[in-house]
């Protein structure tokens, strides 16, 4: 089953609803004010975690009627509210963690949302930052990508968190073969999947993996 974080960024509400309708059972977890979302999706969550310091009065309202588990964080704090949101749903869920309304106009939270993905990999569980554009996540071994279902036109990948050797990708318009990935480079973005799946993989590190479409 998998769990849903409701972020405070950008949100499109009618992605969300379609997400999460395509799950038979799933857990729900507000983020600050991600529970402003859930009030307008009309969805009870099973955790409201945040400072809620910019928090609407429509917020407040649901807050107030709220009768599930909510944890209330200082707002001084080292995490963001959507780390903690992360680490409760590790402690508290099992499965994949798909992390909704953390893509939005505030680049540092942006920054700060890809950042954390990898604490997936130490935990041994999926985390995906999405939006109605982009579906992210960290992958230290390999991932393979059906073109019929990819999310998107097109596949980008990034060292994470230092550098990612051993990269392949077979099945892309731009194929790999034992490369060596550094921060400085622009070298995977924008790739394509052209035969019926796409192979990624690397051998030491991590990479970020971006798949990705044009906005209509």
């Amino acid at each position: 089953m998998a769990t849903y974080i409701f972020s405070g960024g950008h949100l499109d509400l009618d992605f969300a609803r379609k997400m999460l309708g395509n799950e038979e059972a799933c857990t729900v977890i507000a983020a600050d004010r991600g529970a402003e979302a859930c009030a307008k999706l009309r969805i009870t969550p099973d955790y409201i975690i945040g400072d809620f310091d910019s928090i609407s009065d429509e917020g407040k309202a649901f807050l107030e009627n709220f009768a599930g588990e909510m944890v209330t964080l200082h707002p001084v704090k080292d995490d963001t509210d959507t780390e903690a949101a992360l680490h409760l749903a590790f402690d508290k869920t099992e499965g994949d963690i798909v992390i909704l309304g953390g893509i939005g106009t505030r680049l540092d939270h942006v920054i700060g949302n890809i950042s954390i993905l990898r604490q997936g990999i130490i935990k041994n569980r999926k985390v995906i930052l999405l939006d109605a554009y982009n579906r992210i996540q960290v992958v230290s071994d390999c991932l393979t990508i059906d073109r019929e279902t990819q999310f998107g036109k097109y596949v980008s990948i990034f060292p994470m968190g230092g550098v990612a050797k051993g990269v392949r990708l077979q099945g892309f318009y731009y194929p790999l073969e034992d490369a060596t990935l550094v921060g400085d480079s622009s070298l995977g973005v924008s790739n394509e999947i052209v035969e019926e799946k796409g192979e990624i993989s690397v051998r030491e590190g991590c990479l970020l993996v971006i798949e990705s479409r044009d906005e209509k």
